[in-house]
């Protein structure tokens, strides 16, 4: 958007000579000298003391490469606003993390842009603290009304059944289901205890058959690294057998259910609000091909 008249100059300041401005530039030595004659006509000053160890400014140059510096910075801003105005209503923001991750948003989206060729998306990581960039437009995860949720909107896919995990020597491990009996001598590790009514049935529940129950509240998820680690037993939500190392989760021979969705931003853009549409229809309706994603 600038004059290349003045890049040039700024060039030429940068460097300290027109041979090295050009080559910065891809053009020639005399294109450079051309373009810094017509801005000082223009000007009708003197832009540059010549030298034969290169050039130096005067007065007027060093004003004009004050402010010139300062036209650039600007100019660099526009460019880069104007892009982003340009692909505000095509990019998606998702939001991932070790247990916010795409198990049906990207099949969905497979789907989706076949024909939708106008948006794109992005990958935002969310941290372990569970600090989510403000872009972020969707998230993928079971619903258990944790702080962060209490801002977004929530389209509910499915509900996922709960599990628990134990390391991979742990005499469990070889369960198929996991009873109340099974329970009985073990310490169960929940996450956030009392954050939704699904939660709270089953510790509830468990207390009442004589289970041990330890509770880690807030956002860290140590006790999700470290359960193929330890003797504990870890309550989870079944989709999280994808995450747990060296563990093996196991389903409870009773059935407690949590809700597993999309979140989203309750006003979202126009791009975000044609790919919910889309899922609305496909989960709700059918979509044409007869491919709807769902959890293993």
């Amino acid at each position: 958007m600038l004059r290349p008249h003045l890049k040039t100059f700024l060039a030429v300041c940068e460097t300290g000579s027109f041979n090295k401005a050009a080559a910065l530039l891809y053009i020639t030595p005399s294109a450079v000298l051309q373009q810094i004659q017509t801005l000082e006509a223009e000007l009708n000053v003197t832009l540059f003391i010549r030298r034969k160890k290169g050039v130096t400014l005067t007065p007027e140059g060093e004003y004009l490469l004050q402010k010139g510096k300062t036209l650039n910075q600007l100019n660099d801003e526009i460019h880069r606003d104007i892009q982003l105005a340009g692909s505000a209503d095509r990019t998606i923001y998702i939001g991932t993390s070790i247990m916010e991750k795409c198990r049906l948003l990207y099949d969905l989206w497979v789907l989706f842009s076949a024909n939708e060729t106008n948006c794109e998306i992005q990958m935002l990581n969310i941290d372990a603290w569970h600090r989510i960039p403000e872009r972020t437009d969707l998230i993928e995860s079971v619903h258990g009304n944790v702080d962060w949720v209490k801002n977004w909107e929530f389209y509910e896919i499915c509900k996922v059944p709960f599990a628990f995990a134990v390391a991979n020597n742990h005499p469990l491990a070889g369960k198929k289901v996991i009873t109340c009996e099974d329970l009985k001598d073990e310490t169960v590790l929940t996450i956030n205890e009392g954050s939704s009514e699904e939660i709270l049935d089953i510790i509830r529940y468990l207390k009442q058959a004589g289970i041990t129950i330890i509770c880690h509240n807030g956002p860290e998820v140590n006790p999700l690294w470290e359960s193929g680690f330890r003797k504990d037993v870890l309550l989870v939500p079944l989709c999280w057998k994808d995450i747990l190392i060296n563990a093996v989760t196991i389903p409870f021979e009773k059935e407690f259910l949590l809700p597993y969705g999309i979140f989203y931003r309750p006003e979202p853009n126009a791009a975000v609000q044609r790919f919910l549409d889309f899922i609305f229809v496909t989960y709700g309706e059918g979509n044409s091909s007869g491919i709807v994603p769902v959890l293993d």
